[in-house]
């Protein structure tokens, strides 16, 4: 393994309580996993307690946690490993959800949990050290650092201050309570100590100047701060999606070539209980996907339709509007290739539903509900959902910047929202307009996420 100097600047940082904080790609995972592995195995330059150690990794979710687990496997040496006494590691599952815990033959032991269930699941356990990935919760956060208090242990948290508040967080650094490495995405910190040349993607691609201000041009200012430089806020801002352009970015008579590759439709569709004038959304779009000469996979999205009512209609009302727009295009159900809806909306007089919406589309089409293909799923549901907010927006906003998606001019409120929707504002009245429009792109949106938002592997 090469490291960077913020990650050997963190690993030799000698601290009961200390943070790595830093945007996307800086490396802080691996940096946080390789501190508790040599303190349990007994290789940290500032060892504070022979083994065997009592040590835990703390994830904020089941998905996050199967990637940490493959970064642990990739960093521990079979010979250091109790294989029988250890949990058995799989690609696809990590060391499992079953309270999965790694067994070194010195004796220490490296549990793996997640934040899901509460404080509570972290009581009567006493550890010596502990590595929080992402940012967590203060009641979370106390719980553990409670845990070390009779073994005078140490605790790390390695994050970026995204999808969480972290205003305690940035409170207990500020006082000294907790000492922390920040380091920006400069070619500096992407290169390893020794060597002249930054490292590069999995593609070959160097992270170095041309790299870094791509990833700036490509990212919203709204949070390019936060994701990129790791910084507490990202800039205040009006309309999010700067990178639109009606005069180049809504064609009308723009169509994708079968030559290229398939043409798949897809169904984005947002729910509402209340009475909003424009509450209920749904965004119609082609999707073409083509690996370009370098080798990457890259999207050509025309939106082709949008079908907005008011919060107040019923389902049975909505279901016959998404029919007419498909209907308009000559097309029938089965003829979309996905199709995704925001989670049940309730009110005092009305429920809103994907299984609901999906009743009444199958009426107007004259089939059981049983026999739809493809189904409603849930937008918010499945791995890697969780950042679908951020992520999605940022998908949208770099499609925009290189001039990948198209808005066909009919399609007015959609159009009126990436002109002026201000992300801070959760009173926006077209807001659901924008949802809709990233349901309709989840499958393409979670590979992005992947790219952007796992650390390269450093080594």
């Amino acid at each position: 393994m090469r490291w960077t100097k913020p990650q050997e600047e963190f690993y030799r940082l000698d601290h009961p309580r200390k943070a790595f904080r830093a945007g996307n790609q800086i490396g802080k995972t691996w940096a946080g996993l390789r501190w508790l592995i040599d303190l349990a195995t007994g290789q940290h330059p500032d060892q504070f307690r022979e083994p065997p150690l009592e040590c835990m990794i703390v994830c904020t979710s089941w998905s996050q946690a199967v990637a940490i687990h493959r970064k642990f496997h990739e960093l521990v040496t079979a010979d250091l490993v109790d294989l029988v006494a250890s949990s058995n590691f799989t690609v696809k599952n990590g060391y499992g959800k079953d309270n999965p815990a790694v067994i070194f033959k010195n004796g220490s032991v490296v549990r793996m949990r997640t934040t899901g269930q509460g404080p509570e699941v972290f009581a009567g356990w006493t550890g010596h050290v502990i590595l929080i990935d992402e940012p967590t919760d203060l009641g979370i956060y106390r719980e553990l650092d409670r845990r070390l208090t009779r073994t005078n242990g140490k605790l790390a948290i390695t994050f970026t201050p995204v999808n969480r508040d972290c205003r305690w967080l940035k409170e207990v650094i500020a006082s000294g309570t907790v000492k922390e490495v920040h380091a920006k995405l400069t070619v500096e910190n992407l290169t390893p100590i020794g060597s002249s040349s930054p490292f590069k993607l999995h593609d070959g691609t160097p992270m170095d100047q041309e790299w870094v201000d791509l990833q700036w041009a490509n990212t919203p200012a709204a949070f390019a701060d936060v994701v990129l430089d790791g910084a507490w806020e990202g800039k205040p801002m009006g309309a999010f999606f700067k990178t639109f352009d009606r005069g180049k970015h809504a064609r009308s008579g723009l169509k994708l070539s079968p030559s290229k590759g398939p043409i798949r439709i897809c169904l984005g569709v947002d729910h509402a209980a209340a009475g909003r004038e424009y509450g209920q959304a749904a965004v119609l779009c082609q999707v073409q996907q083509w690996v370009d000469s370098e080798g990457a996979l890259k999207e050509a999205i025309n939106v082709i339709d949008e079908c907005v009512a008011v919060g107040s209609a019923t389902s049975e009302e909505f279901g016959r509007h998404i029919a007419s727009m498909l209907r308009r295009h000559g097309l029938v159900w089965r003829d979309l290739w996905r199709a995704y809806g925001d989670i049940p909306a309730a009110s005092r007089i009305a429920y809103k539903s994907n299984a609901e919406l999906a009743r009444s589309i199958a009426r107007v089409f004259g089939m059981h509900v049983n026999n739809m293909r493809p189904r409603i799923d849930g937008a918010k549901e499945g791995r890697g959902a969780a950042g679908l907010l951020d992520t999605g927006c940022r998908y949208i906003y770099a499609g925009f910047a290189n001039d990948l998606i198209n808005v066909h001019p009919r399609c007015k409120l959609l159009i009126e929202a990436l002109e002026s929707w201000d992300i801070t504002d959760p009173k926006y009245e077209l807001k659901d307009c924008v949802d809709a429009l990233r349901y309709a792109l989840k499958d393409f949106v979670l590979p992005f996420h992947a790219q952007t938002n796992v650390s390269v592997r450093i080594g």
